[in-house]
Protein backbone atom coordinates (compact mmCIF):
# COMPACT_ATOMS: atom_id res chain seq x y z
CA UNK A 1 0.00 0.00 0.00
CA UNK A 2 1.30 3.57 -0.66
CA UNK A 3 0.88 6.27 1.69
CA UNK A 4 1.78 9.90 0.28
CA UNK A 5 2.08 13.33 2.50
CA UNK A 6 2.15 16.68 1.48
CA UNK A 7 4.25 18.71 2.93
CA UNK A 8 3.99 23.22 2.96
CA UNK A 9 6.30 24.94 5.31
CA UNK A 10 4.01 27.56 5.82
CA UNK A 11 1.66 24.69 7.69
CA UNK A 12 4.47 24.07 9.71
CA UNK A 13 3.78 23.52 13.47
CA UNK A 14 7.08 24.98 14.90
CA UNK A 15 10.08 25.93 13.20
CA UNK A 16 11.55 28.36 9.59
CA UNK A 17 10.75 28.10 6.26
CA UNK A 18 14.17 25.66 6.08
CA UNK A 19 14.07 23.94 9.55
CA UNK A 20 10.54 22.93 10.79
CA UNK A 21 8.53 19.90 12.53
CA UNK A 22 4.92 18.62 10.83
CA UNK A 23 2.25 17.33 12.50
CA UNK A 24 -0.24 14.85 10.89
CA UNK A 25 -3.67 14.81 11.68
CA UNK A 26 -3.51 11.13 12.05
CA UNK A 27 -1.27 8.32 12.39
CA UNK A 28 0.51 6.82 10.01
CA UNK A 29 1.85 3.39 10.58
CA UNK A 30 4.97 1.95 8.67
CA UNK A 31 6.34 -1.81 8.59
CA UNK A 32 9.51 -2.12 6.97
CA UNK A 33 8.60 0.75 4.61
CA UNK A 34 10.50 2.76 1.90
CA UNK A 35 10.40 5.96 0.77
CA UNK A 36 11.15 8.53 -2.14
CA UNK A 37 11.01 12.09 -1.83
CA UNK A 38 9.43 14.14 -4.96
CA UNK A 39 8.78 17.72 -5.82
CA UNK A 40 10.98 19.54 -3.51
CA UNK A 41 10.11 22.92 -4.31
CA UNK A 42 11.19 26.29 -3.13
CA UNK A 43 12.74 29.49 -4.48
CA UNK A 44 17.05 30.54 -4.21
CA UNK A 45 16.76 32.85 -2.09
CA UNK A 46 20.12 32.82 -0.91
CA UNK A 47 23.07 36.23 -1.02
CA UNK A 48 26.39 36.03 -1.65
CA UNK A 49 27.01 36.78 1.66
CA UNK A 50 25.15 33.83 3.25
CA UNK A 51 27.84 31.59 4.14
CA UNK A 52 29.48 34.46 5.33
CA UNK A 53 30.32 38.10 5.01
CA UNK A 54 34.26 37.90 6.81
CA UNK A 55 37.76 38.58 4.75
CA UNK A 56 40.47 37.35 7.23
CA UNK A 57 44.33 38.49 6.82
CA UNK A 58 47.51 37.76 8.94
CA UNK A 59 48.88 40.62 10.85
CA UNK A 60 52.07 38.46 12.49
CA UNK A 61 50.33 36.66 15.72
CA UNK A 62 46.79 37.60 15.12
CA UNK A 63 44.49 38.78 12.55
CA UNK A 64 42.73 41.89 10.94
CA UNK A 65 39.41 41.38 9.42
CA UNK A 66 37.12 43.47 7.34
CA UNK A 67 33.29 42.55 6.76
CA UNK A 68 30.92 43.54 3.83
CA UNK A 69 27.76 44.31 3.41
CA UNK A 70 24.98 41.55 2.77
CA UNK A 71 23.99 41.30 -0.60
CA UNK A 72 23.72 39.29 -4.00
CA UNK A 73 26.89 40.12 -5.62
CA UNK A 74 28.26 40.23 -9.41
CA UNK A 75 32.53 39.17 -9.96
CA UNK A 76 32.64 43.30 -10.73
CA UNK A 77 30.30 44.38 -7.45
CA UNK A 78 32.37 41.94 -5.38
CA UNK A 79 35.48 43.15 -6.30
CA UNK A 80 34.03 46.53 -5.41
CA UNK A 81 33.04 45.94 -2.21
CA UNK A 82 36.25 43.87 -1.14
CA UNK A 83 38.12 47.35 -2.65
CA UNK A 84 35.57 49.86 -0.28
CA UNK A 85 36.04 47.75 2.90
CA UNK A 86 40.28 47.20 2.99
CA UNK A 87 40.64 50.48 1.47
CA UNK A 88 42.79 48.53 -1.05
CA UNK A 89 43.16 48.31 -4.76
CA UNK A 90 40.58 45.37 -6.38
CA UNK A 91 39.97 44.31 -9.29
CA UNK A 92 37.70 41.74 -11.03
CA UNK A 93 38.68 40.00 -14.64
CA UNK A 94 35.75 38.76 -16.39
CA UNK A 95 37.98 36.48 -18.81
CA UNK A 96 39.16 34.26 -15.96
CA UNK A 97 36.58 34.78 -13.33
CA UNK A 98 39.19 35.90 -11.09
CA UNK A 99 39.92 38.67 -8.08
CA UNK A 100 43.03 40.21 -7.19
CA UNK A 101 43.24 42.54 -3.93
CA UNK A 102 46.43 44.57 -3.02
CA UNK A 103 47.67 43.48 0.41
CA UNK A 104 48.92 46.32 3.36
CA UNK A 105 52.21 44.26 3.80
CA UNK A 106 53.76 41.10 2.69
CA UNK A 107 53.39 39.81 6.39
CA UNK A 108 49.45 40.36 5.77
CA UNK A 109 48.88 37.75 3.76
CA UNK A 110 45.13 36.50 3.17
CA UNK A 111 44.07 33.79 5.38
CA UNK A 112 42.32 30.65 4.69
CA UNK A 113 39.75 28.68 6.72
CA UNK A 114 42.27 26.06 7.51
CA UNK A 115 44.88 28.79 8.26
CA UNK A 116 41.96 30.35 10.78
CA UNK A 117 41.46 26.64 12.52
CA UNK A 118 45.02 28.02 14.78
CA UNK A 119 43.91 31.19 15.53
CA UNK A 120 41.42 31.02 19.47
CA UNK A 121 40.74 34.29 19.94
CA UNK A 122 39.79 38.25 17.93
CA UNK A 123 36.85 36.58 15.85
CA UNK A 124 33.92 38.86 15.09
CA UNK A 125 30.89 38.30 16.90
CA UNK A 126 29.17 34.86 15.79
CA UNK A 127 32.20 33.68 14.60
CA UNK A 128 35.08 31.33 15.53
CA UNK A 129 37.87 29.33 14.19
CA UNK A 130 35.36 26.35 13.19
CA UNK A 131 32.66 28.84 11.89
CA UNK A 132 34.61 32.33 11.11
CA UNK A 133 31.34 32.80 8.39
CA UNK A 134 34.39 33.95 6.00
CA UNK A 135 33.49 35.07 2.27
CA UNK A 136 36.09 31.97 1.23
CA UNK A 137 33.38 29.57 0.19
CA UNK A 138 32.27 32.21 -2.08
CA UNK A 139 36.31 33.05 -3.04
CA UNK A 140 37.88 29.96 -3.72
CA UNK A 141 41.43 29.20 -3.07
CA UNK A 142 43.50 32.47 -2.86
CA UNK A 143 46.94 32.52 -3.83
CA UNK A 144 49.36 34.73 -1.95
CA UNK A 145 52.36 36.51 -2.84
CA UNK A 146 54.24 39.65 -1.22
CA UNK A 147 52.14 42.32 -2.84
CA UNK A 148 48.97 40.29 -3.76
CA UNK A 149 46.46 37.49 -3.35
CA UNK A 150 44.54 35.83 -6.49
CA UNK A 151 41.19 34.17 -6.16
CA UNK A 152 41.72 32.30 -9.39
CA UNK A 153 37.84 31.32 -9.59
CA UNK A 154 35.24 32.69 -7.75
CA UNK A 155 31.30 32.38 -7.84
CA UNK A 156 28.57 34.57 -6.26
CA UNK A 157 26.43 31.63 -4.72
CA UNK A 158 27.29 30.32 -1.14
CA UNK A 159 26.01 26.95 -2.08
CA UNK A 160 26.47 24.71 -5.15
CA UNK A 161 23.68 22.02 -3.51
CA UNK A 162 21.98 20.99 -0.27
CA UNK A 163 20.88 18.61 1.66
CA UNK A 164 17.33 17.63 2.89
CA UNK A 165 17.43 16.11 5.89
CA UNK A 166 15.02 14.42 8.74
CA UNK A 167 16.32 12.80 11.93
CA UNK A 168 12.77 11.20 12.25
CA UNK A 169 13.14 10.03 8.58
CA UNK A 170 16.42 8.13 8.46
CA UNK A 171 16.95 5.68 6.02
CA UNK A 172 19.05 2.72 5.87
CA UNK A 173 22.46 2.89 4.88
CA UNK A 174 22.53 6.25 4.32
CA UNK A 175 25.22 8.10 5.23
CA UNK A 176 26.45 11.76 5.07
CA UNK A 177 29.65 13.55 4.47
CA UNK A 178 30.17 14.12 8.25
CA UNK A 179 29.06 10.20 8.55
CA UNK A 180 25.75 11.24 9.50
CA UNK A 181 22.22 9.23 8.50
CA UNK A 182 20.09 11.68 8.31
CA UNK A 183 20.07 12.87 4.97
CA UNK A 184 17.08 12.12 2.88
CA UNK A 185 17.43 14.22 -0.44
CA UNK A 186 20.53 16.30 -2.48
CA UNK A 187 19.13 18.73 -3.83
CA UNK A 188 22.01 20.47 -6.94
CA UNK A 189 21.40 24.68 -7.32
CA UNK A 190 21.39 25.59 -10.60
CA UNK A 191 19.69 28.44 -11.69
CA UNK A 192 20.99 31.26 -9.47
CA UNK A 193 19.40 33.59 -6.98
CA UNK A 194 15.40 34.14 -7.68
CA UNK A 195 15.04 30.79 -9.76
CA UNK A 196 12.53 28.43 -8.87
CA UNK A 197 14.62 25.03 -7.42
CA UNK A 198 13.14 21.68 -8.04
CA UNK A 199 14.31 17.79 -7.16
CA UNK A 200 13.14 14.62 -6.30
CA UNK A 201 14.98 11.09 -5.18
CA UNK A 202 16.67 9.44 -8.18
CA UNK A 203 14.25 7.90 -10.71
CA UNK A 204 12.45 5.16 -9.47
CA UNK A 205 14.81 4.81 -6.19
CA UNK A 206 13.12 4.33 -3.04
CA UNK A 207 14.94 4.09 0.36
CA UNK A 208 14.65 1.19 3.23
CA UNK A 209 13.43 3.15 6.19
CA UNK A 210 14.66 1.90 9.85
CA UNK A 211 11.87 -1.11 11.31
CA UNK A 212 8.55 -0.21 12.56
CA UNK A 213 7.43 3.60 12.29
CA UNK A 214 4.30 5.21 13.94
CA UNK A 215 4.41 8.70 12.37
CA UNK A 216 2.46 11.85 13.70
CA UNK A 217 4.92 14.53 13.63
CA UNK A 218 8.78 14.63 12.02
CA UNK A 219 11.12 17.20 11.27
CA UNK A 220 12.59 18.62 7.82
CA UNK A 221 15.55 20.37 7.20
CA UNK A 222 17.27 21.96 4.86
CA UNK A 223 20.42 22.53 4.91
CA UNK A 224 24.41 23.28 4.11
CA UNK A 225 26.72 20.37 3.90
CA UNK A 226 28.02 21.22 7.31
CA UNK A 227 23.99 20.73 8.43
CA UNK A 228 23.43 24.31 9.45
CA UNK A 229 19.97 25.36 8.35
CA UNK A 230 19.82 28.02 5.17
CA UNK A 231 17.85 30.98 4.96
CA UNK A 232 15.32 30.79 2.57
CA UNK A 233 14.06 34.58 3.54
CA UNK A 234 10.39 33.61 4.30
CA UNK A 235 9.83 31.78 1.19
CA UNK A 236 8.01 28.25 1.38
CA UNK A 237 9.45 24.74 1.04
CA UNK A 238 7.03 22.16 -0.22
CA UNK A 239 7.90 18.66 -1.38
CA UNK A 240 5.84 14.93 -1.47
CA UNK A 241 7.18 12.18 0.47
CA UNK A 242 5.62 8.76 -0.79
CA UNK A 243 6.41 5.49 1.32
CA UNK A 244 6.06 2.28 -0.04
Amino acid sequence: MTTAIFVDSRLKAVGTDSSFEVNLRESVHLSNARMRVDKINFTDSFLTTDAGSNLYFSNGASFTYVSIPAGAYTGTSLASALQTATGRATTYDTLTNSITHTLAAANQQWLSDKDLEGYSVGFPSGASNQDPKSLNAVLGDGVNSSTQVVWNFVRMSPYSYLFLRSQRLRCVDHHGPRGTHDIICIIPLIGGTGTQVEASSPDGVYYDLQGEISLRSFDLSLTDYLGKPVNLRGRPLSMQLTFD
